[in-house]
Order: structure tokens, then sequence, then C-alpha cells
């Protein structure tokens, strides 16, 4: 009876959950397409086309998965997973620990019973930098100086939204004034006054909702990995160039992601506090950024090496990562860059959170189960159970007892 009242609550939720992602999404589509018929912004009249048709497409493949019994089927299997998993974890637990500190772990897994999984820690921070920042050498705003060279291929009206090299891979920034809404005609006037004009204002890599949108996302995907997130959200200036665009695929990307946290996000460096670094895996740091120098769509330091050989240990651990629309293919990055976090590989398949499109490592688009996983059982990309046992192979391997037996709130 316990699991057909689960099913029950999961199915009512299910429903209610997309009668909610249809509203907002008609509501929010019909309000940018009229904002951008009336702003001639035709970008925000095709975003909100795309919005408004993705709302109710999805919501009709939705409630059909829920009446043909492929989201029941679905729930079946996800809770024949959490067993195994369970069980999973309770070999690897004892297998390494003992006594008092076994059942510490345990409790606070909730292994032998309640809701299993890992209460971790996760905080999703978005960049953003600032208008009127000068070093204090300078005459002019950072942003500017940015702006005038050529070379760091940062265009302020680019950062801002109004310019865009790729429409179909648009950036979603925000520009929010300190005393009011700030126009296009506002950042030309900054601009051509060099700083000396214009009101003041930050430059947001994402808003707040887009974020909403990707954590939301995370915690409902890792949960198939037994991880129990538990967000807090933070905004953090940056004032360096290669801060705001980041290095990508190049051999020094990895290295200039770890001085970013270390620098910025105050991340310990294994080799400076080896211990401090250890304990630092327990809260999960996901930074949203403006940009790579390349394609890149995020990156991740590993502290310690996985399942996949592919990813080397880093002197310390996070990510790193940026949106683009449009929002159903993207919303996905920053959880995937968490596989990634603890040592999960790239695979083939677009039903797959772990799939990548670099050309470089010529993964599949194509995979058995890609048309039943997404227009039957899950409507989405997930995680699979291998993975989520390589997860928990990483975790008991690497993560010091003390994060392990504490529940992050």
């Amino acid at each position: 009876m316990e699991k057909v009242g689960k099913w029950v609550t999961h199915t009512v939720c299910e429903i209610v959950a997309d009668v909610v992602d249809l509203v907002v999404a008609v509501v929010s589509g019909v309000w940018d397409i009229l904002a951008g018929i009336f702003t001639w912004n035709w970008a925000r009249v095709w975003d909100g086309l795309v919005k408004l048709v993705g709302g109710v497409v999805g919501f009709v493949f939705d409630i059909a998965r829920i009446v043909f019994l492929g989201d029941t089927i679905s729930f079946i299997i996800d809770e024949v997973n959490k067993s195994r998993l369970r069980n999973y974890v309770r070999g690897l637990l004892e297998a390494k620990y003992r006594g008092e500190e076994l059942d510490a772990i345990k409790d606070a897994l909730s292994v032998d019973h309640g809701a299993f999984g890992l209460r971790i820690a996760a905080r999703a921070i978005w960049t953003f930098v600032r208008s009127d920042f000068r070093m204090p050498e300078s005459d002019i705003p950072e942003l500017i100086r940015w702006h005038e060279d050529s070379s760091l291929r940062l265009n302020i009206k680019e950062l801002c939204g109004y310019e865009y090299q790729e429409f179909w891979r648009r950036f979603r920034p925000e520009v929010v004034g300190d005393s009011g809404s700030v126009s296009e005609s506002d950042i030309d006037e900054y601009i051509s006054s060099r700083g000396a004009r214009g009101p003041a204002f930050s430059i947001f890599c994402m808003d707040e909702g887009t974020l909403d949108t990707k954590i939301n996302t995370a915690s409902e995907k890792a949960h198939v990995l037994g991880l129990l997130l538990r967000w807090r959200k933070e905004q953090i200036q940056v004032t360096r160039p290669e801060h705001v665009r980041q290095r990508g695929f190049d051999q020094s990307g990895e290295t200039a992601l770890v001085a970013f946290l270390n620098a910025v996000i105050g991340r310990r460096r294994k080799s400076v506090d080896a211990n401090g670094a250890k304990d630092d895996l327990c809260t999960i740091p996901t930074v949203g950024v403006f940009r790579y120098t390349d394609k890149l769509n995020g990156l991740t330091a590993n502290l310690e090496q996985g399942s996949c050989k592919g990813l080397t240990p880093n002197d310390d651990s996070g990510l790193t990562f940026m949106d683009r629309l449009p929002d159903f293919v993207w919303r996905y990055v920053q959880v995937h860059e968490m596989g990634h976090y603890f040592g999960l590989c790239h695979v083939d398949g677009l039903n797959r959170i772990m799939y990548t499109a670099n050309p470089e490592e010529k993964k599949s688009w194509w995979d058995g189960w890609l048309l039943p996983d997404y227009l039957y059982l899950n409507g989405g990309p997930t995680f699979v159970f291998d993975e989520a046992t390589k997860v928990w192979d990483y975790i008991v391997a690497n993560f010091p007892s003390s994060c392990l037996r504490t529940r992050a709130e």
C-alpha cells in the first residue's frame, strides 16, 4: 500500500506540475510575443513563440505518458533502482567503515529506512560585472577598458544581450540599473562617453529565474544518483576579464578554472591544504559564467580520479557553466557538469544527461533507448543506474566520513 500511495502522490504531483508549467509557458510566451512586437525585438518574439509552442507540445507529451502508463513504468523502474542503489551503497559502506562511524553514516544517508540519499550542500552562484568598477590607477571603468581591447572579445552590448553572434545559441544576460531600467540607448551613451555618462548598472550572466530553472532540473535529475541537493543561491562580482570570458578547451582551461575556483569562490588547493580540499568536496560550487574562449558550455575540476579516465584530478574542485537558448536543451548543462564533479564520463545518446556533442570525442547522438526514453518513459535526458553506482564509488572512496555522516539542511 505504501508503494501505491507513493505512485498516486507522484502521479498527482506530475499532473499539477505539468499544468503549472503549461500556464507559465503560455503566459510568459504570449507576454514575450507582445512585448517583442511592441519594441520591435523580433528575437524576443521568436523566443516567445518557441516557449509557447514548446510548452503546449511538452504538456501534450507529458499527459500522454501518464495516460499510456509510460510515467507509471518509469516510476516503477526508479523505485526498483532506488532499492538496488541503497543495497549497493550499504555494501560499499560496510566494506570501508565499522562500528559507530558506520552506524552514523548509515543513519545520515537513511540507508536502512527513510528517504535514501546524500543530503549535500550546493552553491548556485551567478556572476556579474559592474559598470562603475575601476582599478585605482585607471581613469575609466574596467568594463570600458575590456570593451576597447579587441583581443579580449568582450563587447559590452553583447554582454548585455543587445547583440549576438549566433541567433540560435543566444545568451540570456540580465542588465539591472541601480535606479531603474537600462535601455540600449543608455548602454550606447555609456560606451560613447567611456563611462562618464549613463546610469550605473550591473550585468548578470543570467537572471535568477533562469538559474532557478537549472537548479530545479539538477535537483530532479540528481535524485536518480542518490543525491539530495540543498541549494544556496549567491551573487558574486567578477573584476577580471579572464573571469568573464573563461578559458575553454585549450591546455590552460583546467588550470584557469582551478585558479578561478580558488581566488573567486574560495576553494582550497590540494597542494596547499589536502584535508581542506577534501572537506570542500562536501559543498558543490556551481558557478554561472558569461562566456568561454570557445564553444564550451561548462567545465569541471575534479579533485580525485573517478571512473572516467578522461577527467584527470585537479588541485581543487568545482564547476562553471553558462546559459544559452533554447532552454529545453541548455537547462541540463549545470547538472551535466555535476555528473563530472562525481567522476562521470561522457556517453552516447541524446537521452542521457552525460551526452556531449563535442566533435573531438565523437559521441553519437543515437542510443537504443533514445525514442522510448524521450517519447514514453522519461520525457527527456536522464542518468542511469550504472552511473549512480559510479557516483557512489567516487563518493565513498574520496569524500571524508564527516561529510557522509552530516545532513546538509
